[in-house]
């Protein structure tokens, strides 16, 4: 028995349709309080960092069709497990020390952290000063 092409296709349109349907979490928790950084900190974090690292995520149009959903939700979900921004303030002084330097690291390491998110919103890369500006206060704090 063979398989025509025409059957193939419909086959996989059917499972990709049926991928839609896989529940995810998409969701944003309120944020306990707002982070008490230099303002010009907090926008570089908010740009950059935020839409994976805190409860104010931007669900993007992509994170609603499969399989590039599991993807995002994925991401999401190990990003704020790994820092949370909007959990930052019940977060003890040497949790936050071992969390600025490992940030540091990520933050030097640029658009290496994430490539598919960055190339996807490349507005969202920190410029070099802006890179300069975080790294100075990541390693005064």
């Amino acid at each position: 028995m063979t398989v025509s092409f025409k059957s193939m296709a419909s086959w996989a349109i059917l499972v990709l349709i049926l991928m839609q349907f896989v529940p995810l979490r998409r969701i944003n928790p309120p944020a306990d309080s707002e982070i008490q950084l230099p303002e010009s900190i907090k926008h570089s974090l908010k740009k950059a960092c935020y839409d994976c690292h805190s409860y104010e995520t931007r669900w993007r149009g992509i994170s609603y069709i499969a399989p590039a959903s599991w993807l995002a939700s994925s991401t999401v979900s190990s990003g704020r497990a790994a820092l949370n921004f909007s959990t930052w303030n019940d977060c003890n002084w040497r949790e936050k020390k071992m969390k600025t330097t490992k940030l540091g690291d990520v933050v030097s390491a640029g658009a290496a952290h994430q490539p598919p998110y960055y190339l996807w919103q490349p507005e969202a890369q920190l410029t070099a000063s802006e890179t300069r500006a975080l790294l100075k206060w990541l390693t005064d704090f």
